[in-house]
């Protein structure tokens, strides 16, 4: 079979396939590493993956490195991840043996931001797609989240235990294909680190550029007051102007593993305001905004 030509979500689909007509106990928490090893050696026995270990990885989530003959391969995550995040770079990191390593044959080091897809390299953003069609399959995903659901953490918690995935990786794969308006927030010390906000919310105009430099939380939020209760991870109903000009519900909740706090913003369903005249200069503004998330 010739796998040249095949992108991140052909390879997706044609695994999950695979597991669909096994349908181990385990479907979807079944073991990322053991599938990268055992089909690479199958689909691929000159240059087949053989090693998935943890490894200091100074500044990085995870890498594909080869060996010194180019014959193999290793995948290596970083230490400290939580089983749901190691899981997830494993994935990302099968991604590139699939779709890069020999345009890559060097190796390729992932950064977080990669990992999450939340990059402008379109390498990384190809191996994220991948990781997230074979750990969180949409069909499934929509099964237990419908594109017109408002979920709360918890919800969002559920299919990362699903998955066995980080509560990042399952909230942003929700705003991948979510019909409603609404974003992710990660902050440190009261500035925003990075955000991603859904389609419909994007054009709409509700985004946190930090491309540009540090972003400070608006003080009258739950999480610019670190108000970390079990209150504000229920949901908190803003008035406008607190983070955009029209009324929002806040959940916010700290990771005290990784020193972040995360919000999700829930905004209400009207229309997109018309702030860009025609399709084309829409899909264009999108497209700059995706490189500098």
């Amino acid at each position: 079979m010739d796998f040249e030509n095949w992108g991140a979500q052909r390879w997706a689909n044609h695994f999950n396939q695979m597991l669909n007509l096994a349908n181990p106990p385990d479907r979807y928490r079944f073991d990322v590493g053991k599938l990268a090893v055992e089909t690479s050696r199958s689909l691929f026995p000159a240059d087949p993956i053989t090693k998935v270990a943890e490894e200091e990885l100074d500044g990085f989530a995870g890498a594909l490195v080869p060996s010194e003959s180019r014959t193999r391969w290793g995948i290596v995550y970083g230490t400290g991840q939580s089983p749901g995040r190691r899981r997830f770079t494993v994935a990302h990191e099968f991604g590139h043996y699939l779709l890069h390593r020999r345009k890559y044959p060097n190796g390729i080091h992932s950064s977080e931001a990669d990992v999450d897809g939340r990059t402008k390299l379109e390498v990384e953003r190809e191996a994220n797609e991948f990781a997230s069609w074979l750990l969180m399959p949409l069909d499934d995903y929509r099964k237990q989240i419908s594109p017109k659901d408002k979920p709360d953490f918890e919800v969002l918690g559920q299919c990362a235990d699903r998955y066995e995935v980080s509560l990042v990786a399952a909230t942003l794969r929700w705003l991948r294909y979510t019909e409603r308006r609404a974003l992710l927030v990660a902050s440190v010390e009261g500035f925003v680190k990075w955000s991603w906000s859904s389609k419909p919310a994007l054009v709409s105009g509700a985004f946190i550029r930090t491309s540009r430099g540090p972003v400070p939380l608006p003080p009258e939020s739950a999480v610019g007051r670190e108000m970390f209760t079990a209150e504000a991870r229920a949901g908190v109903q803003h008035d406008a102007r607190v983070w955009f000009n029209e009324r929002v519900r806040e959940f916010s909740f700290r990771s005290e593993k990784y020193d972040t706090a995360y919000t999700l913003l829930h905004l209400g369903d009207e229309e997109p305001r018309r702030w860009i005249d025609d399709e084309a200069q829409l899909e264009d503004t999108y497209e700059r905004f995706m490189k500098n998330a």
